[in-house]
């Protein structure tokens, strides 16, 4: 669920005629107001869309040079903390803004991770657990790791869907509207768009089918950055049992979460 970021600071403007517009600021965990390092910002414009990103220095820093006059709004995502978006920031002239933001800590506890020698790939714990390992060997979805998940860098969840196969990707206009549906899926009783099942830590937070009014987006659902693993199966013959049938119509993704 998305969360408004508590601005605890006053926004203040300097005038300078000569230089382009840059929003510049701190990220504070708001209970401890210490610092968060390594927080990724995502940089929206008016309509929405994600035009810069970057990750927070180790003083919980962060400065970003506006390309041109208009309204802006942060979107704020790191292990621990829920997805925050700020209330807009509005540039009609060039100035220098500076920003304090305060960002609901949400802790969680970390697994215990086991090292085994010799081991060519260290397995997470809960996901041996989930299956996930198996799975992936018996190849019958798609399957991204967190290293797969660094190398392309994504701004939203859907950025991940992009070019694979049996799945497409369409957006509306605003905040995070980004979704994919399931080609491969369609049948007589799904015509047009066909949404997949989503499956978070083995929990099915939404439902496969035409969906309805209400439900969230995908790219509404989970920050890439929280992401341990991805599982997409663009066909219902190859969702794992315990979420196939009437429960993945459409195919499914199932997220697994850093922990």
């Amino acid at each position: 669920m998305l969360r408004s970021i508590r601005i605890t600071t006053i926004l203040f403007a300097l005038v300078v005629p000569a230089r382009a517009q840059t929003l510049t600021g701190v990220v504070l965990d708001s209970v401890s107001h210490a610092p968060v390092v390594g927080a990724r910002i995502l940089l929206l414009d008016s309509a929405g869309t994600a035009i810069k990103a970057l990750t927070t220095s180790s003083d919980g820093q962060f400065t970003f040079s506006i390309p041109h006059l208009g309204d802006y709004r942060l979107l704020i995502g790191r292990i621990g903390y829920p997805i925050s978006i700020s209330k807009p920031f509005v540039f009609s002239s060039a100035f220098t803004a500076r920003v304090s933001l305060s960002l609901p800590s949400n802790p969680i506890t970390l697994d215990t991770v086991t090292v085994v020698a010799r081991q060519i790939e260290r397995r997470m714990p809960y996901l041996v657990d989930a299956g996930f390992y198996k799975r992936r060997q018996e190849g019958f979805g798609h399957f991204l790791t967190r290293a797969d998940i660094d190398k392309r860098d994504p701004r939203v969840l859907t950025d991940l869907l992009q070019g694979i196969s049996g799945v497409r990707v369409s957006c509306q206009s605003g905040f995070l509207t980004c979704d994919a549906d399931m080609r491969a899926a369609r049948s007589m009783f799904y015509r047009g768009k066909c949404r997949p099942t989503v499956v978070i830590d083995g929990v099915v937070v939404r439902a496969g089918g035409v969906g309805s009014k209400g439900d969230l987006f995908l790219d509404q659902l989970i920050n890439p950055f929280n992401v341990e693993v991805l599982e997409v199966y663009p066909s219902p013959a190859g969702v794992p049992v315990q979420y196939s049938g009437y429960l993945s119509p459409c195919g499914a993704i199932l997220i697994w979460s850093r922990r």
